[in-house]
């Protein structure tokens, strides 16, 4: 039950005990949505996570790194402006709602008390992070600004009065006897218990209230209107027993994983219902969070991150591959008008039948073995010689034209192997580095436009070797795969040795493959690990027989006016190997 009401108490519990009356000391806005506050109290420096995020909304102690852009947001830069120094005098929760608030102060420009609130509100696409002046509860700014034309209800916008967003539920602590308990719950027929617990009050999700259902020993599903007496008591036992919880703070970091320990649900409470073998007990509910969003978090930006740049670079590769259809056609016509030379020749055979005046000259083709009966058109106002000269005019131009073509052709399937490759590596990027140094090659490479405000540098080869992998073979033989081109380069040209092998999948995009062999030579178990290694990292991943060449790296040799991570070589072998997922997890776990 990711951020309930119940989960937002104990964070704000938490949080009371860390941060309270703590100085913010630096703001940082690495996300759109994402805002970082720094502060120092106590003898203890603490960052505090607040997040927006239309799928993982939170606020928690963070303690991971994160890169911030050149230029700071608009919003980071107005809560540095009116927050940098101020002290947190307090944190509310309203009811029991997924909203936190965090209360300031400090001096304004005149030293006198300046009192601001910086309100989180978690709740899903709604989510959002609001400045207040809390002297007239007026919007300062938000990282979403919500106007008119998004929502009638409640507009979010500097300037205009903040309001709660408009809630009919009621509040847990203020529900106290079984009648009014029970007036609460009361829905139209047709709905399950699960939905009136959901409906009635503030604070339950939909995993809580299958709880309590499970703690009463009731179906979710039931219709309210079917249950007798004795249930309803026993689900407002259960509800009792959960606000009792609450108010004495019996609150519980629980994560709940799956068989193959994938993480599948947190909570504060112990959930029976759930089901799940594995769980663990976490120190804070802030660790919790950490761990539980940080993968999470991390795919869901990666996906997004990824998916735009898949689309511009797909949209590089098909125009890429248009032109190499149309120059391939052009080709084709420009070979035909060698066709022009034979009749020029037959013209000039020809000269002595030729009248001044005749439209075509009809004869044997003598340069066919079948010698066909062929039609020239003449021009009528040129003499023979001068029509026998355009017809070789127009051969000597479709000649220079076909060796230009040619070159552009080459030129061109250079290009379109190199943006099957970047697509291949976009496709594999595990995490936002890996895509950010991706991005960095195709600013270089001049496909991509630099970000505003990021200073020109070329790739430095400590942050390409950062995402370089390294595993070892099971006699303790390094292995190195690129992720990227630089990476392919640094590999191959960089911390490979001239007598190590050199492993790439045959005719696919993919990653390069080292094998620190030196002068031994490696058993036939190493070298088909480094074959599955090539083909996983490649467009045959999914293949059966990978054909898979292997080297050694003084016989790879960098392209000519290439672009980077493109190669050619010889003096190759082939293994063929069919990837496997177990193996792979295998040679992962033997990594160094």
């Amino acid at each position: 039950m990711p951020l309930d009401g119940s989960m937002v108490l104990a964070l704000k519990t938490e949080l009371e005990k860390e941060i309270l009356n703590h100085r913010i000391d630096k703001i940082h806005q690495p996300e759109a949505d994402e805002i970082i506050l720094a502060t120092r109290g106590q003898g203890q420096n603490k960052k505090i996570l607040l997040s927006a995020h239309s799928k993982y909304p939170r606020i928690h102690l963070t303690s991971l790194s994160r890169v911030n852009p050149e230029t700071p947001p608009m919003f980071c830069m107005l809560l540095r402006k009116h927050l940098i120094g101020s002290r947190i005098v307090g944190l509310h929760q309203p009811s029991l709602e997924r909203i936190i608030e965090l209360e300031m102060e400090g001096t304004d420009e005149l030293n006198q008390l300046s009192k601001k609130r910086l309100i989180i509100e978690m709740m899903g696409k709604h989510s959002n992070i609001i400045l207040l002046d809390d002297q007239d509860q007026t919007i300062m700014d938000s990282v979403k600004r919500i106007p008119l034309h998004i929502s009638r209800k409640r507009q979010i916008l500097p300037g205009l009065p903040y309001q709660y967003p408009p809630s009919e539920k009621l509040d847990p602590f203020e529900v106290q006897e079984f009648e009014s308990w029970m007036d609460a719950v009361q829905a139209s027929q047709g709905r399950s218990v699960e939905k009136d617990l959901l409906t009635a009050f503030a604070g339950i999700s939909p995993s809580l209230a299958k709880e309590l259902c499970y703690q009463a020993s009731l179906d979710s599903e039931r219709l309210w209107n079917t249950l007798e007496k004795g249930e309803k008591e026993a689900l407002f036992g259960s509800f009792t027993n959960w606000v009792k919880k609450l108010q004495q703070k019996e609150l519980t970091p629980i994560a709940y994983q799956d068989e193959s320990l994938h993480y599948q649900d947190i909570s504060a409470f112990s959930m029976e219902h759930v089901g799940h073998p594995h769980h663990l007990v976490f120190d804070s509910f802030s660790q919790l969070l950490e761990e539980y969003y940080r993968v999470r978090d991390e795919h869901q930006r990666l996906h997004q991150k990824s998916q735009d740049l898949r689309k511009n670079m797909t949209i590089k590769r098909n125009r890429t591959a248009q032109r190499l259809q149309n120059l391939n056609s052009d080709l084709n016509k420009a070979r035909k008008a060698s066709e022009d030379k034979v009749k020029a020749d037959l013209i000039m055979s020809n000269m002595h039948q030729i009248q001044q005046g005749q439209e075509y000259l009809e004869t044997y083709n003598y340069f066919d073995e079948k010698q066909p009966l062929v039609k020239i058109p003449l021009n009528k106002a040129k003499t023979p010689a001068q029509n026998a000269q355009k017809y070789y005019k127009r051969y000597q131009k479709s000649k220079k034209a076909t060796t230009e073509i040619q070159r552009q052709m080459k030129k061109t399937r250079r290009e379109l192997q190199y943006l099957d490759q970047v697509l291949l590596f976009i496709e594999q990027a595990e995490s936002l580095q890996d895509l950010e140094e991706v991005r960095q090659e195709l600013v270089e490479a001049g496909y991509m436009k630099r970000k505003t405000g990021v200073k020109k540098n070329k790739p430095s080869g400590k942050k390409q070797e950062s995402g370089i992998l390294h595993f070892q073979t099971e006699e303790g033989l390094d292995l190195y795969v690129g992720k990227n081109n630089y990476q392919n380069e640094k590999v191959t040209f960089g911390i490979a040795g001239k007598n190590d092998l050199w492993f790439h999948v045959k005719d696919f995009p993919g990653s390069h493959v080292i094998l620190k062999s030196g002068q031994k030579e490696p058993s036939e178990k190493a070298l088909e690990t480094a074959a599955m290694l090539a083909a996983y990292y490649s467009k045959g991943k999914m293949g059966q027989n990978v054909a898979v060449d292997y080297t050694r790296c003084r016989h790879v040799r960098k392209q000519r006016g290439a672009q980077p991570g493109m190669v050619i070589y010889d003096h190759h072998q082939t293994l063929y190997v069919t990837p496997d997922e177990s193996v792979i997890d295998r040679i992962k776990k033997q990594r160094p």
